[in-house]
């Protein structure tokens, strides 16, 4: 069962929005030779899709992948001339590090329009949570999801739905799209508490 909360839902609903598709035709093949590290070409891979192969064999375990380098790194026994291939599939525009710093940078929006939750991301940055321990809505986590598209890329965002609507203008800027869905944000979420007294200067 999905959770509303957890970054791995509202990832896949930003990369969505903003049309950062995955392709699962990532594949590169090394020969060994001593280096036990193998650099995967495409920047950014779903690490959850990696499979790799040893001269036709799967190997389940006795390798990791490290974000940080985009490598894979093979502890089992390997020969010299071993065939080994890497398979996986990729984001093309942005890593899931970049995609969780946008979410969590777009909870300021909520407070700065005066939205009586705060949110947060927990010590794992997996989940989002809200100060007073709740979690947010499947409706919530649309926005926060919205919002973020917005940040990430306001020239190309557009959302069309019986209730709602976005469109990026030449005109509109990220502030502008930003005000707009927070002034459909009631007719998209149902009722919904703002805070006067809360909400700053935008």
């Amino acid at each position: 069962m999905t959770n509303y909360y957890e970054i791995s839902f509202i990832k896949r609903l930003t990369r969505t929005i903003i049309g950062d598709s995955l392709s699962i035709k990532g594949r590169d093949v090394f020969q060994y030779k001593g280096d036990t590290s193998f650099s995967l070409t495409e920047d950014f891979p779903d690490s959850s899709t990696i499979s790799i192969t040893v001269n036709g064999t799967s190997l389940l375990s006795g390798w990791s992948y490290n974000s940080v380098t985009n490598m894979i790194t093979i502890t089992s026994s390997l020969t010299t001339d071993d065939i080994i291939i890497i398979r996986y599939s990729f984001y093309c525009k942005y890593s899931d590090t970049e995609i969780v710093n946008y979410i969590e940078s777009s909870f300021a929006y909520f407070s700065q329009y005066g939205y009586k939750k705060i949110f947060l991301l927990n010590s794992g940055r997996d989940e989002v949570w809200t100060l007073n321990g709740d979690f947010p809505s499947l409706k919530e986590a649309y926005q926060i999801a919205i919002i973020s598209a917005i940040i990430i890329d306001p020239k190309n965002v557009s959302i069309k739905t019986k209730e709602f609507s976005i469109s990026a203008r030449e005109n509109k800027n990220q502030s502008d799209l930003i005000g707009e869905a927070f002034q459909q944000f009631t007719s998209f979420l149902g009722e919904i508490t703002f805070d006067e007294d809360l909400k700053e200067e935008v």
